[in-house]
This record gives C-alpha cells, sequence and structure tokens, in this order.
C-alpha cells in the first residue's frame, strides 16, 4: 500500500492548517494546551466508563452495562494491538510534521522529535477512542453522542492540528475504530468477552478493582507507561544483540 493517493487529499490541508499558526495564537495556545493535557486528551472519557460502570440500581441493567463496559475496555486494547500491527506491517508513513515536502512549521515548544520512528497510518489513538466511544453508545445513547464527538473534535484534530498525523490516519483510525467497537458489543461477542471478567468482579472484587482503576489510567495517559517499558526492552534486546 502506498500513500500517493491519500497524500493528494492531505497535503492541502495539511498546509492551510500549518498556515494558520501565528494567525490566531489563542486558538493555537488552546489547542497545544488541550492536546499536551490529559484531563481534556482522555481523562474525561475514561471517567464515563466508571459512571457507566455504577449508573444502575437494577440488577439487570447494571449486568447488562458491564458487559458492554468490560467488552469496550478489553476491545480498546485489542483496537491498539491492531492498529499497531497495522502500522508496523503497512509502508512507513511519515507523520506531517517530519515530511520536506510539507515544509512544517511549528513553536519551538511543539517542535519534538517524538514518534519521528512511528508510522503515522493508521492513527492509534483514533482508533482506540473510537472504539471506546462507540461502545459508551450501548450503554446510554446521550453519553455516546458526545463521547462520539468529543473523540474527533477534542481529542483527534488537535494531533492533525500540530503534526501528529494526516487527515486520513484519524480518518481510518475512527472507521476502524467503530467497526470493533460496534461488532464487539453485539450480544455474542460482548457476552463472550466481559464474562471472566464480570466472574472475576463477583468472586475478586478486591483484585479486580485494583486491575480495573490501573487500566483506566492507563488509558486515561494513553498508555505512557506502557510505551515507556516497551521502547526500553526493545532498545535493550537491541543492543543486546548488537553486542555479540
Amino acid at each position: 500500500m502506498r500513500f500517493e493517493v491519500f497524500n493528494q487529499w492531505d497535503f492541502p490541508i495539511d498546509r492551510w492548517l500549518n498556515d494558520q499558526f501565528g494567525k490566531h495564537i489563542l486558538f493555537d495556545n488552546l489547542v497545544g494546551y488541550v492536546s499536551g493535557f490529559d484531563l481534556f486528551n482522555s481523562v474525561l472519557l475514561i471517567s464515563a466508563f466508571w459512571w457507566c460502570w455504577f449508573r444502575s440500581n437494577d440488577q439487570a441493567a447494571r449486568t447488562r452495562d458491564r458487559e458492554h463496559v468490560a467488552a469496550t475496555l478489553v476491545l480498546g486494547i485489542i483496537s491498539i494491538v491492531i492498529a499497531r500491527a497495522l502500522a508496523l506491517s503497512l509502508p512507513f508513513r511519515v507523520r506531517p510534521r517530519f515530511e520536506p515536502a510539507l515544509h512544517f512549521v511549528l513553536p519551538a515548544a511543539w517542535n519534538s522529535s517524538f514518534f519521528a520512528d512511528w508510522s503515522s497510518f493508521p492513527s492509534d489513538n483514533a482508533m482506540m477512542f473510537a472504539t471506546l466511544a462507540t461502545g459508551l453508545c450501548f450503554v446510554s445513547w446521550r453519553v455516546g453522542l458526545l463521547a462520539s464527538l468529543y473523540v474527533p473534535l477534542v481529542i483527534c484534530f488537535p494531533r492533525i492540528y500540530i503534526g501528529f498525523h494526516y487527515p486520513t490516519d484519524v480518518a481510518a483510525g475512527l472507521l476502524l475504530g467503530f467497526v470493533c467497537g460496534y461488532i464487539g458489543n453485539q450480544s455474542r461477542p460482548r457476552r463472550w468477552i466481559a464474562s471472566p471478567v464480570l466472574r472475576w468482579e463477583l468472586l475478586w472484587p478486591a483484585s479486580f478493582y485494583t486491575a480495573f482503576f490501573l487500566l483506566t489510567y492507563e488509558f486515561a495517559t494513553l498508555f505512557v507507561s506502557v510505551r515507556g517499558i516497551a521502547q526500553g526492552s526493545v532498545h535493550l534486546i537491541q543492543r543486546l544483540v548488537g553486542d555479540r
């Protein structure tokens, strides 16, 4: 797969967006603040899962809600794995901020080399959060609708604006995430995924809620600590292999 066809759509949009830097200082600062602040970047969305977990007093409704929550969080992890597998297996796509043809200009505070060696297609953030937002739609259509608007506007757009992703990276991630969240929340796969999770909560609540908190924390922080451990492990293995 090559990205020349996508570039015909992406490059004009990225050039236009990048031309806006410096023209609207307040907007630039707002985008930079939102993109770098976990409260807006992910925490609000992840908090909705705790609300969904405890919202109902009716036993049948609570069980159904918790099935959707458990299945959706598991699907969120699966979506990250799928997104990273696609990024590693498809041809490498340079992120907009590092694409020489775009001459991307960023404020000095934003101009880091982070993710320079990570392919941009598809957006794993878009895929993960689209999966989570789709799952919320099955618990509460109002919360799901808000989440479905929140993900592309508040979480994904800043990543396009500051050059971490092309629009088609995000569009592909959103579409794949929707498919993953929708299929996984159908009755049969939902129950198959959620049953061991709910059994764990029933039999060993102390360990379950400890793990539940840690998992939602990792979602809220975009798995930064897990990524750091993975990258450190890869570098260590490469060094050990290289020293032989």
